[in-house]
């Protein structure tokens, strides 16, 4: 992605988008019929990033952090994932979603059988890959999204975002790949989740110091108070270094730590957020909250902190 690729995306989540980006995946409940403005943004949305060239660089570090700054949920990153894993797979600008866990993938000649929980954005994909534990290592199989044989059932989860078990039942595979191909890749995929992590951490960072500036007490704002002061400034350093980790040109060779500190940066990043929004940033409307909830959610896509270290040191 060049630089001048990257500013345009920047430019395409205006101060009008950006808003709508973040709550665009907070859907009815169940039982409620999905809004028909949260699916034209949706669909506006890819379009753009997949016109403005989102889709071309596979590495896509500084567009997941802007990613991250607008709360994106979406199937963009997964789709640079499942490029690299099936270059020649027919994925193309199609959208698809990742359904990968440690659980056995189970295969009967061109077709594969097996449940997955918290695949995201199930809906609107053109594909999955599958992938799960195999006798040669991690065995993984696109298949297409619209077989009759897909069942899609939506989680109600803690990020108020777009989750979803997926049951396959004898899915036809498409193409298939495997632990030589999924180890590069995840952890290309694990540097782009902490650049988006980066990215929501500055953004809930951002949030605070607005809400610094605005908030008054004992007549001033609160952020001239020096407890507040030092807090946000201390926050703001953790961020650029953790921002230096990511876009680091040996990134991907430590990626599982790369992306431990950046889930670590973002829990207790949007924890503070919330300290300094106090009662407002309970409000359903405050973004406090908001970023809160996609923290929780978007730090253990990919493998806790814990899981991330022990997977850093080579250990099982």
């Amino acid at each position: 992605m060049t630089d001048r690729g990257t500013a345009a995306i920047a430019d395409f989540f205006d101060e009008e988008l950006a808003p709508m980006v973040r709550r665009m995946a907070d859907r009815p409940r169940t039982g409620a019929e999905d809004g028909e403005d949260g699916r034209e943004i949706r669909s506006m949305v890819w379009q753009g990033l997949v016109g403005l060239g989102a889709l071309d660089e596979p590495d896509g570090t500084r567009v997941a952090e802007l990613l991250g700054s607008v709360l994106y949920q979406g199937p963009l990153l997964d789709t640079l994932t499942a490029r690299e894993l099936f270059p020649d797979g027919g994925v193309g600008h199609s959208p698809v979603a990742l359904a990968v866990s440690d659980e056995p993938l189970t295969a009967g000649g061109d077709s594969i059988t097996a449940r997955r929980s918290f695949v995201g954005f199930a809906t609107e994909v053109d594909h999955f890959v599958v992938g799960g534990a195999g006798d040669d290592g991690t065995s993984l199989a696109l298949v297409p999204a619209d077989h009759p044989s897909i069942q899609v059932r939506r989680h109600e989860e803690t990020g108020r975002g777009e989750a979803y078990e997926v049951e396959f039942a004898d899915t036809p595979v498409t193409a298939w790949a495997g632990s030589a191909e999924w180890g590069p890749a995840l952890a290309t995929a694990r540097v782009r989740q902490a650049a988006y992590l980066v990215g929501l951490s500055q953004a809930a960072l951002d949030h605070a110091v607005e809400y610094a500036k605005a908030r008054r007490q004992f007549g001033q704002p609160i952020g001239k108070f020096q407890g507040v002061a030092f807090r946000l400034s201390e926050l703001s350093m953790h961020v650029d270094a953790t921002r230096l980790l990511v876009h680091d040109r040996d990134a991907v060779a430590h990626a599982a730590a790369v992306l431990a500190a950046a889930a670590e940066l973002a829990l207790r990043l949007t924890v503070q957020t919330m300290q300094v929004n106090g009662a407002a940033g309970m409000v359903s409307d405050n973004d406090a909250q908001l970023y809160y909830r996609r923290a929780a959610v978007e730090s253990v896509r990919l493998g806790t902190p814990s899981r991330l270290r022990r997977d850093g040191r080579g250990t099982p």
